[in-house]
C-alpha cells in the first residue's frame, strides 16, 4: 500500500508553504467616476480611495503616497497646490531644496519635483510628480514623502506601484 503523499510530494508541499507569497495588490481607477488612469497599490499598504484618487501608507509607516487626477494649465500652479496639500498633511517643505527633472513613468511623460522637508517623525524627503495622460488638460499628481531609509526599505513596492500606472484615455 502506498502512502497518501510520496516523500517528494511532501518536500514539494513543504517548500510551497515556505515560499514567499506574492504581494497582493488592488487596482484603482483615477478618478473613480471617469478614470483617466489606473494604478495598483499593495493591499498591505491599506490603500484608501477618495474622490479624485487614492492614498496609502507603507506597512512600516515610513512612506506615504497619494495619486490623484488634477486639472492643470501649467506646472507652477500645480506645484503651488501640491505645497498646500503637504501643509495640510503636516509636512513642512524647504522650497530652497527643490530639484526638478523630466522623467518617464511607465512610458508616460512626467515632471518630478523633490524637496527636503520635515514631518512629525523628523526629516523627510518630499516629492510631487506631474504625469501626463491621454486626457487633455488632465494629469495625475503623485504626492509622496518618507524617510530616506523608509524609501529604500520599500523600494520594491514603490517600483511596483510606479510600474502599474496606466493611462486609460
Amino acid at each position: 500500500m502506498s502512502p497518501i503523499l510520496s516523500n517528494a510530494a511532501k518536500v514539494l508541499f513543504a517548500l510551497l508553504l515556505l515560499a514567499p507569497m506574492p504581494a497582493l495588490a488592488k487596482t484603482f481607477p483615477i478618478p473613480a467616476d471617469d478614470p483617466i488612469a489606473t494604478i495598483s497599490l499593495p493591499e498591505k499598504w491599506e490603500p484608501e480611495p477618495y474622490e479624485e484618487g487614492v492614498e496609502a501608507t507603507s506597512p512600516d509607516g515610513s512612506v506615504y503616497v497619494a495619486i490623484e487626477m488634477v486639472r492643470a494649465n501649467d506646472v507652477g500652479s500645480t506645484a503651488e497646490e501640491g505645497v498646500k496639500f503637504f501643509a495640510k498633511q503636516g509636512v513642512e517643505i524647504d522650497e530652497k531644496s527643490l530639484k526638478t527633472q523630466d522623467i518617464k513613468i511607465n512610458g508616460l511623460p512626467a515632471f518630478d519635483m523633490t524637496m527636503d522637508g520635515t514631518d512629525k517623525n523628523g526629516p523627510t524627503e518630499v516629492g510631487m510628480t506631474l504625469v501626463g495622460t491621454n486626457a487633455e488638460g488632465k494629469f495625475l499628481m503623485i504626492y509622496y514623502w518618507g524617510s530616506e531609509e523608509g524609501q529604500k526599505a520599500n523600494l520594491p513596492d514603490l517600483k511596483t506601484i510606479a510600474d502599474s500606472l496606466q493611462a486609460t484615455k
